[in-house]
Formats: structure tokens, C-alpha cells, sequence
């Protein structure tokens, strides 16, 4: 049950404690935690008549690899086997839970665990949440993990 678990990581608190909660699943159960981080390519979506600034793609994908290798930190300090992946490019242009679904089939994972952060209102009714997006698509359990997000914003900046 669960051999595989599956985190998606955007650097927020909320996605470290999806793998937080994984890791303490994955202890119990013996499963392997598998996480991944999508660089939002979104940017492309904006027709501005310019090209995008030289080296943006590259810096995203440096963050990525450092929230990876903090992802990794965790799950090495748990004493649990598992590995980190970026995905560079999204399936369609800034659509990450789509990406995030067809990996989670694609790495054979019998659980998704996502951090939702939670956002209401305008954002969320314009923009949608990922991790609900995830759970309507996906076809193994998705187990959403709520924090709050007071803190969220601080936390993405200083990664």
C-alpha cells in the first residue's frame, strides 16, 4: 500500500509540509518518497513582443534545484530512500497540475501528497488551486495537505 509516494515542491511552507507528511507515512509503511519540483514556464503565456529576459529559464530552473536539494535534505535526514526530479517543461505552457498528474503516472506512484495553500476569493475563483486541480484530475489518491498561508510569501522569497 503506497510503495511509492509522490510530492510535488514549490518552495512554499505548504509544500514542505506535504513532505513532511509524506516522509512520516513513508516511515510507517516503508514506502519511497519521490519528489519533484515544475518549473512554471507561465511566463511564455504573456505576449509582450519581446522575447524573455536571457537567463530567466535558467534561474528558474536553479531555484528548482535548490528547493530539490532541501527536499532531498529531508528525506535523507529521515533515513528514507528516495528521489528528486525537476521537470522543465510543463506538458502546456504553465499548466502544472496536468504535469504533475501525467508524472505521478508516468513514476508508477500510488499517492499524490500536495500542499494546498489555501487561497479564497479572487486568485483562487481566476487562477484555480493546483493541488484541487491535481485531485480532479489525478487516478490514485491525492492526499491535499491544508496549511496556513501567512507565512507562505515570506518563506518563497527567502528560497
Amino acid at each position: 500500500m503506497y510503495a511509492k509516494i509522490l510530492v510535488p515542491v514549490d518552495g512554499s511552507r505548504t509544500s514542505t509540509q506535504a513532505l513532511d507528511e509524506a516522509i512520516c507515512l513513508a516511515k510507517t509503511l516503508g514506502s519511497r518518497v519521490e519528489v519533484i519540483h515544475v518549473v512554471d514556464n507561465s511566463y511564455l503565456l504573456y505576449d509582450s513582443g519581446t522575447a524573455a529576459p536571457p537567463g530567466l529559464h535558467e534561474a528558474f530552473v536553479k531555484a528548482g534545484m535548490h528547493i530539490l536539494l532541501e527536499a532531498k535534505k529531508r528525506i535523507v535526514a529521515a533515513g528514507l530512500e528516495g528521489q528528486v526530479r525537476i521537470i522543465e517543461n510543463p506538458i502546456t505552457p504553465g499548466d502544472i497540475p496536468a504535469t504533475i498528474v501525467k508524472d505521478a503516472i508516468d513514476c508508477k506512484a500510488e499517492m499524490v501528497a500536495i500542499g494546498s495553500h489555501g487561497q479564497k476569493g479572487y486568485r483562487e475563483m481566476m487562477l484555480g488551486s493546483v493541488a484541487e486541480k491535481v485531485m480532479h484530475q489525478c487516478t490514485v489518491p491525492v492526499w491535499i495537505i491544508r496549511g496556513s498561508n501567512a507565512n507562505d510569501e515570506q518563506v518563497a522569497k527567502s528560497a
